[in-house]
């Protein structure tokens, strides 16, 4: 099932997920320019609650569509992190080369910390203060 989208006589089939992911974009930007006006705040809460509704319906269009025959999902991102950070990454990725890549796995980095003795610093920082500044 496609959608139709006429602009300027350039016909475009669109797909009813690219259609929701639009509309909710549509509905966004409509409401930005009332997001500090207390008077529309009601409005602003059912466009946001209408675009939401329009993003959920595009993410389980986007799951089916990478759901093979078997039901089961094989293109998901092996991943030990949040997905926004996953999405963050893979944005980063994409603006760095300048060709098509696969996101395989990501895994937060152990950050190794070298033992510190902060009884020790703390002494350190006592003798330093203890010294006049020229």
């Amino acid at each position: 099932m496609k959608e139709t989208l006429t602009t300027g006589g350039n016909t475009s089939d669109l797909s009813p997920l690219e259609a929701n992911l639009g509309k909710a974009l549509v509905l966004i930007q409509r409401i930005l320019p009332h997001l500090d006006d207390p008077a529309r705040g009601p409005q602003v809460a059912a466009a946001l609650r209408q675009a939401s509704t329009c993003l959920e319906s595009a993410r389980h269009l986007h799951e089916l569509a990478l759901t093979p025959k078997g039901g089961v999902v094989q293109d998901r991102v092996a991943t030990g992190v949040a997905p926004e950070i996953a999405a963050v990454i893979a944005a980063a990725v994409a603006v760095l080369f300048d060709k098509p890549y696969r996101l395989v796995s990501v895994h937060q980095a152990e950050t190794p910390v070298p033992y510190l003795n902060v009884w020790a610093l703390e002494g350190r920082t006592q003798i330093f203060q203890s010294h006049k500044v020229r």
